[in-house]
């Protein structure tokens, strides 16, 4: 039996939602409180390990037939210049028996994680946050933005990089930090376009994948961009910056897109802003998880999918353990050498990449870190 029963979950993303399957697949009741209620977003890719996690939450199947599985000699990691010519090939796994990585709309994940949950008997409460924690040693009593009072076995704060949890509960932690660079991203319509890959100016570097949504097909577009000080950019410095990339490049795959991007389209911008919780991430009956925790810049493209490997092993810990404090400390041992290497990579690739670094110093650095994170959860 399970040390605890009930948990109380702040945040419905991918944390939020991948803790609640986990734990709810061991015999817990679950409730999540997710703040906001958004139907957008752009997409994620899910490789390495976390395919392993997603199969022990018993979604992989559903998120490998619902998104862009990536085949084993997939070259969208890959960097070619801005006329194309390949730079660094992406290298090819040791063994094509591991399960494929896949690339989701963020959206489409949200739906289908949010109704396996609610399959498990979760009870999901969108527009609905808290106003105060009481943590004791005995369990948690959220007030919620309701007026509504609950207590709970224990608390998760799955809140993401501006975790309102973690102000709450470790007041002393300093906000994440500025990494020196930006990133705009956009879900371009239209069907396929090949290579698929990186492709990098002067003006910055972008990559993209298709992905089946919709009746023409999405792509995904991520691009990053070195902006020393972290200042605020409006919807018009968001898309002038993103088109002079597009403008800067002269491959025929870039130049396709360029000519789908139009005034009216959506482009995400935000800082990629980082943070390392240390340790402990929990305090008497209350642990943060996922970006709430250890929100990292985008450079491996791992951080949702520590999120997902935090939710198994969180639920793999309480269901030995004879007691909470022993689960929480079980799974920081677990867990945070692991998140530790992504996090610190990633702000590295991305110092590295402010230096103009070369791409074999950046590909190397990289190499390392997937050779390391390749072991197991």
């Amino acid at each position: 039996m399970p040390c605890i029963g009930s948990v109380c979950i702040i945040g419905g993303g991918i944390a939020g939602l991948s803790s609640a399957i986990a734990l709810s697949r061991i015999g817990l009741t679950c409730e999540v409180f997710e703040k906001n209620d958004a139907k957008e977003g752009a997409a994620i890719g899910l490789t390495g390990q976390v395919v392993n996690a997603l199969d022990e939450l018993g979604i992989y199947d559903l998120v490998h037939d619902a998104g862009h599985p990536f085949s084993h000699d997939s070259q969208a990691a890959s960097l070619r210049d801005s006329t194309g010519n390949l730079l660094n090939a992406f290298p090819k796994p040791k063994t094509t028996d591991a399960k494929l990585g896949v690339g989701i709309y963020r959206p489409t994940l949200i739906k289908l994680m949010t109704e396996v949950a609610k399959g498990l008997g979760v009870k999901i409460n969108l527009e609905v946050t808290f106003t105060n924690i009481d943590n004791r040693s005995d369990g948690v009593t959220v007030t919620l933005t309701t007026g509504q009072s609950r207590t709970y076995d224990i608390l998760l704060g799955a809140d993401g990089i501006s975790s309102e949890t973690r102000r709450i509960l470790f007041p002393h932690i300093p906000p994440p930090a500025y990494s020196g660079q930006w990133s705009i991203r956009w879900m371009a319509p239209g069907p396929p376009i090949e290579p698929e890959s990186w492709y990098s100016s002067s003006v910055g570097r972008m990559g993209f994948y298709a992905l089946p949504e919709g009746p023409e097909g999405l792509i995904y577009c991520p691009s990053v961009f070195n902006v020393p000080e972290n200042k605020r950019m409006t919807g018009e410095d968001v898309y002038s910056l993103f088109s002079d990339l597009l403008d800067s490049m002269t491959a025929p795959a870039i130049v396709e897109l360029r000519s789908r991007l139009k005034p009216d389209s959506v482009l995400i911008g935000r800082p990629f802003n980082w943070i390392l919780l240390p340790q402990p991430w929990h305090t008497n009956r209350a642990l943060l998880i996922g970006d709430a925790a250890h929100a990292t810049t985008a450079h491996l493209g791992m951080g949702g999918g520590m999120a997902i490997e935090d939710a198994v092993v969180l639920a793999q810990c309480i269901k030995e353990a004879k007691s909470i404090g022993v689960a929480f400390e079980a799974f920081i041992k677990r867990r945070f050498e692991r998140v530790a290497l992504v996090v610190n990579t990633s702000v590295a690739l991305s110092k590295l990449e402010q230096q103009n670094a070369s791409p074999a110093e950046t590909m190397a650095v990289i190499g390392k870190a997937r050779a390391a994170i390749a072991g197991p959860y």
